[in-house]
């Protein structure tokens, strides 16, 4: 049987790595960080590559319909989704800083389809992407159970599609079209759904290798968790030596577009299948509590960013390190009473669907 229990930690984790990448900036030690705890590029791309592995395996094993699906997938997301949309549009009316344009792209979850993504709530580029991939789901879901290839197949698929996806990304990257002033290839490359797909299907074709394998868990002793600490650090070495290794290479490699996804791939497999004292100390219960929220901090924290910039901080000053503390407890709690509610919204709406299953938020 596959184990899950350790992913909430590294949920919670890869969602507060966004948060110090985004406004921990301010902190005057903050350049001398690793790089690892300021990669928020790179914890969107575990989250997609997450999205698609948890997926397969609630499904896999399970008849599927998609009255059931589509309500699961609707009470999950968008309820927050425009909790942090209203809060944000209130705020940004009042200051007469928001178009039309912005307000009907973000109210139809399209911004990550249009030039401009990130207006509004920025971060909510991520569900827009999100929702994207499932759409697709079903249908990658039905060829796989109605086909059954091979597993080996699956994941050679996978990874071409990831290749391809990499090329084409380095292209564009090396091309010398302007970066960083939103024109076509920064939505293109950054937000636009097709380049992040790759990650996602990824995650599927991972999953589905654990199920048609019949891998189990193995406990593990020492070895198990020198092999949990040597891939992590692997991880964060990649990171880490970004600059190296485009001199490597002699040109920009594409670390915020799906680069990681099959470290990330790996690190899940052996998260999954493996367990050892390092593992049983992360999959602790009460950290199931913390991958709840993780949704909830990734979607609210520019609004909430918001009301502190414009309605909060004019009436009080503080340090960085303070305000951000500040911030992030604050964050957190408005996500643990966020959490509390959806869950209350779940039962409320799917009736006798359960809004959880065995492995977790999917």
């Amino acid at each position: 049987m596959i184990n899950t229990s350790t992913l909430p930690f590294f949920r919670f984790l890869a969602a507060s790595v966004v948060v110090f990448f985004h406004f921990g900036q301010k902190i005057d030690w903050y350049p001398q960080v690793p790089d690892v705890f300021k990669a928020g590029s790179l914890m969107v791309t575990f989250f997609f590559v997450l999205s698609g592995f948890l997926l397969y395996l609630g499904y896999s094993q399970k008849s599927f319909t998609v009255r059931q699906y589509i309500l699961k997938r609707v009470v999950k997301i968008l309820p927050l989704y425009y909790l942090a949309f209203v809060i944000s549009v209130g705020i940004l009316f009042s200051f007469s800083t928001l178009t039309g344009y912005d307000f009907f792209k973000n109210l139809l979850c399209v911004q990550s389809w249009r030039p401009y993504p990130l207006t509004v709530n920025f971060t909510s580029w991520f569900v827009s992407v999100l929702l994207f991939f499932y759409a697709v789901f079903p249908l990658l879901l039905f060829y796989l159970k109605r086909i059954r290839p091979k597993g080996w197949v699956v994941l050679l698929a996978g990874l071409m599609l990831w290749s391809v996806t990499q090329w084409f990304t380095v292209k564009i990257l090396n091309s010398g079209v302007s970066i960083g002033n939103f024109y076509w290839s920064d939505t293109l490359l950054y937000y636009f759904p097709p380049f992040h797909f790759c990650s996602f299907l990824l995650g599927v074709c991972g999953a589905y290798c654990l199920v048609a394998w019949d891998l189990q868990v193995r406990k593990g002793g020492l070895f198990s968790a020198l092999t949990t600490c040597v891939l992590l650090t692997v991880v964060a070495m990649m990171v880490q030596l970004q600059p190296a290794l485009n001199k490597l290479a002699g040109y920009s490699l594409p670390f915020s577009v799906s680069f990681y996804a099959p470290l990330i791939l790996l690190l899940l497999w052996h998260l999954t299948l493996s367990r050892n004292p390092l593992l049983e100390i992360l999959a602790w219960p009460k950290f199931n509590i913390l991958g709840e929220v993780s949704y909830a901090i990734f979607i609210l924290q520019a609004p909430l960013d918001k009301l502190d910039t414009y309605v909060l901080s004019p009436h009080y000053v503080m340090g960085p390190v303070t305000h951000f503390m500040l911030f992030f407890t604050v964050l957190l709690c408005v996500s643990f009473l966020a959490a509390w509610a959806e869950k209350a919204l779940a039962k409320r709406l799917a009736g006798r669907l359960s809004m959880t299953n065995r492995f977790g938020r999917i």
